[in-house]
């Protein structure tokens, strides 16, 4: 899981940062707050951790929160740093502990998961490339992942065969999330379609700008005349599925007679969406505009909400149990390796 979201995270660089902005950070001294952070900023038993660790854990928070629409302020740059350090020192004290058991990892895993990340990209130079923003190159990047398939492997002997799950606990867990596990209402649709035309970018000279609207507004004129109607067919009770088939124009559900599925609120147009829920078994719709064109609707049935069985979903929630009572006593566990440890903090 780590490793794939070090994977979304470094594709995310190259899809969305500009090469002269990533010549910039590459180049751009290491500061908290406007202050040079030191070279070394912790010791974890007496070994170092660079401060290129540090910046590239503070890359990756700026740009996962600027992804999500929040602006680091730099005030606030030192305390979000003294949390990343902690994670980072938490995890030398993972890797030491890892090795002072003799777990290692072969040079072929370590291989294996870095061609798995190369082949997610579009050219080697790409890869190269958005490694360098966020200060990893190849032999850095391969050490991060022996990092996180040590701490797995560490995980997998040390804390899996401690985890316990009692049926009691499954069944609870069930019992109080009743809603997670209940299918919504669901609503068996189809729909005769025409299709509209939205307005196009204005040319720049006037004539061209002219045209455009002109057919624009004729073949949406068209599309109106056209269900309309349709619509009079259907409320002279002529077979709902026959004029979709004939005269819809949604390619995708024409030929079954214009059936869209099985849909829930909030799973198609709002248009729809809001149309569907008024109205009854068998029942048709006016006519409703979208994005798209102009629609009528017939709901063919109502599928009712329905719990899915304990059984259905043991399994599931035992994996999930599992893995929470996994995370958390391996917390448990790193802390204790702290508490035992050398650990200076420099920053």
């Amino acid at each position: 899981m780590k490793l794939k979201s070090l994977l979304v995270l470094i594709l995310l660089v190259l899809l969305t940062l500009p090469q002269s902005l990533i010549a910039k950070e590459k180049n751009t001294p290491f500061t908290l707050n406007g202050k040079l952070v030191p070279q070394v900023v912790a010791r974890v038993n007496g070994v170092a951790l660079g401060s290129e660790v540090l910046q590239r854990e503070l890359f990756a928070f700026r740009f996962q929160s600027k992804q999500m629409g929040k602006e680091i302020k730099p005030e606030e740059e030192y305390s979000i740093a003294r949390e990343l350090l902690k994670s980072a020192v938490a995890r030398e004290l993972i890797v030491q502990k890892a090795k002072s058991l003799g777990i290692k990892i072969t040079e072929d895993k370590v291989n294996l998961q870095l061609k798995n990340i190369e082949d997610q990209f579009p050219s080697h130079e790409s890869f190269i490339t958005a490694l360098a923003f966020q200060h990893l190159n190849i032999a850095s990047l391969k050490e991060k992942i022996q990092r996180t398939l040590l701490e797995d492997e560490l995980m997998r002997l040390e804390i899996a065969p401690k985890v316990k799950v009692s049926d009691e606990s499954i069944r609870k867990y069930y019992d109080e999330n009743k809603a997670s596990f209940t299918k919504p209402v669901l609503y068996r649709l189809s729909h005769i379609h025409t299709t509209t035309l939205s307005p196009a970018d204005k040319p720049e000279d006037k004539a061209s700008q002219i045209k455009s609207e002109r057919i624009t507004k004729m073949i949406n004129s068209e599309a109106k005349e056209k269900i309309e109607a349709l619509l009079k067919k259907v409320e002279a009770g002529e077979d709902f599925s026959d004029l979709a088939k004939r005269f819809s124009e949604d390619e995708a559900s024409r030929e079954s007679g214009g059936r869209l599925g099985d849909l829930h609120p909030g799973s198609t147009l709002p248009e729809i969406s809001a149309t569907m829920e008024k109205l009854k078994e068998g029942e048709t719709s006016g006519i409703i505009q979208s994005d798209f064109g102009y629609h009528i609707l017939k709901l063919d049935e109502i599928i009712p909400s329905k719990l899915i069985p304990f059984s259905d979903t043991k399994t599931d929630i035992m994996n999930l149990l599992l893995k929470k009572e996994t995370q958390k006593l391996f917390t448990t566990y790193v802390e204790d390796l702290g508490n035992q440890a050398k650990i200076e903090v420099l920053l």
